[in-house]
């Protein structure tokens, strides 16, 4: 049986972010806004890209994202928490959208140690700052996801 469910998402996961999980992601999309969560966001550099780590922060900064609702099939979170891997915890957040309505969604953490000298991204827009710094999103398979 489906299941709906409400998904942050913010690098590699985004439907706009032309990778075959972010296409995976918009395949099972019902609808999909603009957000933001608190927090700080890094680069990590790994296979063949890059990908983000969202690390919370007690000041005013907020990451920046897309607010899906999901359609999912047994077995589709499991591929995610796979594909996102050890390195990050899957928990509840409240998630603002850009009309300022505030919305409780699931969003992967980063939960160990950042790599030294991983550059944090200032403005909390991983696909932007791939944009500007003309670096490529990862896009390799990952924990059999």
């Amino acid at each position: 049986m489906d299941q709906r469910r409400r998904l942050f998402v913010y690098g590699t996961l985004q439907p706009q972010a032309s990778t075959r999980m972010g296409r995976w992601v918009g395949a099972r999309l019902e609808h999909a806004q603009a957000a933001t969560v608190p927090g700080r966001l890094f680069a990590i550099r790994g296979g063949n890209g890059w990908f983000p780590a969202l690390v919370p922060a007690k000041s005013g900064a907020r990451v920046r994202g897309t607010l899906c609702d999901l359609v999912l099939a047994p077995g589709d979170l499991a591929r995610l928490d796979r594909y996102e891997g050890r390195e990050y915890r899957r928990m509840g957040l409240p998630v603002r959208t850009d009309d300022g309505t505030v919305r409780q969604a699931q969003v992967y953490l980063w939960r160990i140690a950042l790599p030294p000298a991983s550059p944090v991204i200032g403005d909390g827009d991983f696909l932007d700052w791939l944009r500007r710094t003309r670096r490529a999103s990862f896009t390799t398979p990952r924990n059999g996801a």
